[in-house]
């Protein structure tokens, strides 16, 4: 009991065993052994134990077992053997990540809400944490995300879930400076450990790769992402994602790169941690290499796995190899009959809408993809695709919306929007439309 105390529990399973040859209905010592067993992440053998023994048999422990089928990946048995269970905050517990393995994030958060509320000891940062990655990859992973709650950012976690919230609704400047403060706080909290420091900051890093690649910014998001691979620093889904990254930024070049990197984010054990959606996007990408490669037998196999899977990924595959063959237009009806709302098929459908010749429509898409709301770049394109499609007025009014919006978000400095105003008149005066720029600017200097 002492070594279990002081978290031995490689050297306490020895002598619990020797208790138990002497006296195999000892419960304290049946119990003992339950827990060096989980402990030691032997929870087959500690299942075995728990539902074959005679004595254990006699005492309730559906917490136990259920922990051992949560581990073991047996979900649904573990939330029926919970239900037996007497209702606490250590069941509430583990019935939350249950669901968050499931992916049923709504009611991972409902539960975490109310330990957060009706709970109060040393683990509410830990609650809140997850209660934060609840929501964020709700926003991340679902159609229908749910609603964000105020969650402080007095932790490295709680920023870090914060920031990846920011990402999956669109507001990257926001998600970098929770991604900063994230990684001072982590150096803070572990700067006596250098391993676990470039442990915990792993997921941060990949992260700022992300809104950097988001950004585009590729190669300062490929130094972020080349780094945590090489100090091999973060957990096997941390270096899935950074690996998977790089495949999507080498695109059909660096073929070689891509395949090292693909082996990196395909283990069975990687993969079993991911998150449906994660998976999804690793297994498109591999399906793509195997096309840029001219690997077209496994190609055609992968893309049909996909869509007997019924990823909404795979009409993109398709569409790929239609472009190939420069047949645009049956590219692009193939993903539109996909009826698929993913932002990659969204930007793929206003690309292929561009290059037929449909630019209004095309902007209109873009209208639509939540990642490029309110960015100038995005708007500069949204407002020629509209000059081409539908003239001058068209693009100038979309503008004055687009600046309206930007307004409301209040994600933006006066001096950029003072900016966009100058371009707003500029545009007017260019395509002969004096009274309206001077409108423009009659409410900039209302403003200020």
């Amino acid at each position: 009991r002492k070594l279990g105390q002081d978290c031995n529990y490689d050297k306490a399973l020895p002598l619990v065993i020797e208790v138990l040859k002497k006296n195999p209905k000892d419960l304290d010592a049946l119990k003992c052994k339950v827990v060096c067993l989980l402990k030691l992440d032997k929870c087959k053998e500690a299942y075995h134990l728990i539902t074959t023994d005679k004595e254990l048999s006699k005492i309730p422990m559906w917490h136990e077992r259920a922990y051992c089928l949560y581990r073991r990946n047996k979900l649904e048995d573990a939330i029926a053997e919970l239900n037996n269970a007497e209702p606490s905050p250590k069941v509430d517990e583990l019935l939350a990540q249950i669901y968050y393995k499931l992916e049923n994030y709504e009611e991972a958060a409902s539960i975490y809400k109310a330990l957060v509320k009706n709970t109060m000891d040393s683990y509410t940062n830990e609650r809140e944490t997850n209660l934060a990655a609840s929501l964020a990859s709700s926003s991340a992973f679902k159609s229908k995300p749910i609603k964000w709650i105020g969650v402080r950012e007095s932790t490295y976690e709680l920023c870090y879930n914060s920031a990846c919230y920011s990402v999956s609704t669109g507001d990257i400047d926001a998600a970098q400076q929770k991604l900063e403060k994230a990684g001072e706080l982590c150096k803070k909290e572990f700067e006596d450990d250098e391993a676990e420091t470039k442990s915990e900051l792993a997921p941060i890093n990949v992260m700022k790769g992300l809104c950097l690649q988001k950004s585009g910014n590729t190669k300062e998001a490929l130094e972020f992402y080349n780094t945590v691979l090489k100090e091999k620093a973060g957990d096997g889904q941390t270096l899935a994602v950074a690996a998977n990254n790089i495949i999507c930024i080498n695109k059909d070049q660096n073929m070689f790169d891509s395949k090292k990197k693909l082996k990196i984010a395909t283990t069975d054990a990687v993969k079993a941690k991911l998150a449906a959606s994660q998976a999804n996007n690793i297994d498109f990408n591999s399906c793509l290499l195997s096309f840029y490669t001219n690997q077209l037998d496994h190609f055609k196999k992968k893309s049909a796995q996909l869509q007997a899977a019924g990823s909404p990924l795979a009409p993109l595959l398709l569409a790929t190899s239609l472009v190939r063959d420069k047949k645009f237009e049956d590219a692009l009806k193939t993903l539109q009959d996909g009826k698929s709302q993913d932002e990659v098929v969204r930007l793929s459908i206003a690309e292929l809408m561009k290059k037929t010749g449909s630019f209004t429509d095309s902007a209109e898409v873009l209208k639509q993809v939540l990642s490029m709301s309110n960015k100038p770049g995005s708007v500069s394109m949204i407002a020629s695709l509209l000059l081409l499609g539908s003239g001058p007025s068209a693009a100038a009014d979309y503008l004055d919306i687009a600046l309206e919006e930007l307004r409301n978000t209040r994600n933006h400095s006066n001096e950029d929007i003072t900016s966009w105003v100058l371009q707003c008149a500029k545009f007017r005066l260019a395509y002969d439309m004096p009274e309206k720029a001077a409108k423009n600017l009659e409410n900039l200097l209302a403003r200020d």
